[in-house]
């Protein structure tokens, strides 16, 4: 098992779509530094692979209890653009984003079945990442994307006073509570957030602001499962619905009584969620259907 971060050489795509580096040559990114991603790697690596996608102001830590349980499989918990080892990447888009996490794969497990499970930013990048590579995939688990973002006035404002707070330790501790996150992971996430490059969380800020749908989910061909927690927030919840809608062999749950970090407040139910769907099992009886 290899414990320490690896560094990973990324690679540019332009804006050519659904080609994985498979395809293309990598090569870095014009006119800027060779960027390196990191991320942890453990599990079996004779198994399939599964790779993890954290959510904003996060890292690979938020990914331990499901990193204990898929023992079985080939682990890569991937540190995103601004955040823990890759902390001084730039986040240009969640196209960019999604392409070197793309090549990311490419580069270090060719030839093997993978799977995916990304959570809230990591769950969007997810998304781009199904639509840009869709046959990249075996099977995906996204929890608490957005397929819209609240109005622009009100993500910004939020965003300028979040970036400003997580700056304090009031601030951090307001944001955790927020999430909903056990006390167990709150040393890890002080130190993530500390490490959450500022411009980095401003960008993405950005982004969700005049956030679109990628133009080919109807392209997507990896069988998803789209779930976030029963009393995660409305336009989360929302989104889950429609995007089992709009993508093919999708479907929609949510899990009862937890919010929007739901791999941390249950991660029983999580392991098993999200076992099944890579399994191609019956999903547990706990979860509720999302309305079709």
């Amino acid at each position: 098992m290899q414990r320490g971060r690896q560094p990973m050489r990324m690679c540019g795509h332009g804006r050519s779509r659904a080609l994985s580096c498979q395809t293309q040559r990598c090569l870095p990114l014009m006119r800027r530094k060779p960027m390196k991603l990191t991320y942890e790697r453990s599990g079996n690596p004779d198994a399939a692979a599964i790779v993890f996608l954290h959510g904003m102001g996060m890292g690979p830590w938020m990914w331990h209890a499901q990193i204990r349980h898929f023992v079985d499989y080939d682990c890569f918990n991937v540190d995103l653009p601004g955040h823990g080892g890759s902390r001084d990447i730039a986040w240009d888009s969640f196209d960019q984003v999604a392409d070197e996490v793309a090549c990311l794969i490419d580069e270090t497990i060719p030839d093997k079945p993978v799977h995916l499970i990304g959570m809230s930013l990591g769950a969007v990048v997810g998304l781009h990442l199904l639509a840009r590579h869709p046959r990249r995939f075996e099977r995906a688990v996204l929890t608490g994307a957005f397929a819209e973002a609240p109005p622009r006035w009100q993500i910004r404002l939020q965003g300028q006073v979040m970036a400003l707070l997580l700056q304090t330790g009031t601030g951090r501790r307001l944001f955790a509570r927020m999430l909903q996150l056990p006390a167990e992971a709150m040393p890890a996430y002080e130190q993530s957030i500390r490490a959450l490059s500022i411009p980095t969380y401003r960008q993405i800020v950005r982004q969700i602001a005049d956030y679109a749908l990628p133009d080919d989910l109807r392209s997507i061909a990896t069988p998803t499962l789209f779930v976030t927690g029963e009393k995660d927030i409305p336009i989360n919840r929302h989104s889950v619905t429609r995007l089992a809608r709009q993508v093919p062999e999708a479907v929609g749950v949510f899990a009862p009584g937890v919010h929007h970090s739901w791999n941390g407040e249950n991660p029983a139910l999580f392991n098993a969620t999200a076992r099944a769907w890579i399994e191609g099992q019956a999903l547990p009886d706990a979860l509720i259907p999302a309305a079709t």
